[in-house]
């Protein structure tokens, strides 16, 4: 998403990272890692949960999510998936935004 982050915010859309680890965790990563877009901590996994993206013997990890929730909070597309290339392109990320567009 780092490489189309013009394409997604054309768009009007905002991307939110969300990680299974405390606040020092994600300032650590960041630092090295600088990214265009928020990369919230989610220490006791609460989203994580809310959402079904928890570890499952089949993921080696955190299983890898993405979702696209409308301005209204509502959830118009999810994909949630074992291994990381699971995890749709960005291509067909923008493809579900400019439908919602269109809607």
């Amino acid at each position: 998403m780092r490489d189309d982050i013009d394409e997604f915010t054309s768009r009007g859309a905002r991307v939110v990272t969300i990680a299974p680890d405390d606040a020092a965790g994600v300032a650590k990563f960041v630092d090295g890692n600088p990214y265009p877009f928020a990369l919230l901590a989610d220490e006791d996994h609460a989203v994580f949960d809310a959402y079904d993206v928890i570890s499952t013997m089949m993921s080696i990890g955190q299983r890898p999510a993405l979702f696209v929730v409308d301005t209204d909070g509502i959830v118009r597309f999810d994909s949630i998936g074992t291994q990381q290339w699971q995890i749709p392109s960005n291509e067909n990320v923008l493809k579900i935004l400019d439908g919602l567009e269109s809607a």
